[in-house]
């Protein structure tokens, strides 16, 4: 039986465990990447520090992102649903997917779900169909089984 209470908090645990993951992996870059101030700096040390500079702002993407995924999966509603939205649980060709933000494949109740975001190709071509509805995506049709 499909819970959307458990839905959310199994979204939102994956969510903050993603967080974490990315915080932690930041910071250890940072640790190794931080230079002795103690030692004068030539010419190659700055631009090493400046590259790294860079290589902080792509570990530090990540982050930003789960940690605005957490925040959206906080306000989206879960409640039931009969077109595909936000906070919809859609099957579409015996795969259960949940629209709020993009996932990997998880277990929730029983069943496999996998997360997309409403800013997906596939969530503008499943934006509000009703379960027996089929929509076209990647050239395959697709038929939507249930929403809820």
């Amino acid at each position: 039986m499909l819970s959307k209470t458990s839905l959310r908090a199994v979204l939102t645990k994956l969510q903050a465990a993603q967080l974490r993951q990315s915080r932690a992996a930041y910071a250890a870059y940072l640790a190794g990447a931080a230079r002795d101030r103690s030692e004068p700096t030539d010419h190659d040390q700055a631009s090493q520090a400046l590259g790294n500079a860079e290589l902080a702002e792509f570990f530090e993407g990540p982050t930003r992102t789960y940690e605005a995924g957490l925040k959206r999966l906080q306000a989206i509603d879960f409640g039931p649903k009969s077109r595909v939205q936000e906070g919809a649980a859609v099957q579409l060709d015996g795969r259960w997917y949940v629209v709020g933000v993009a996932t990997q494949a998880f277990e929730c109740d029983g069943l496999t779900y996998m997360g997309i975001s409403t800013e997906a190709p596939i969530y503008e071509a499943l934006e509000g169909a009703v379960a027996g509805d089929t929509v076209e995506y990647g050239g395959r049709v697709l038929r939507v089984q249930n929403v809820a």
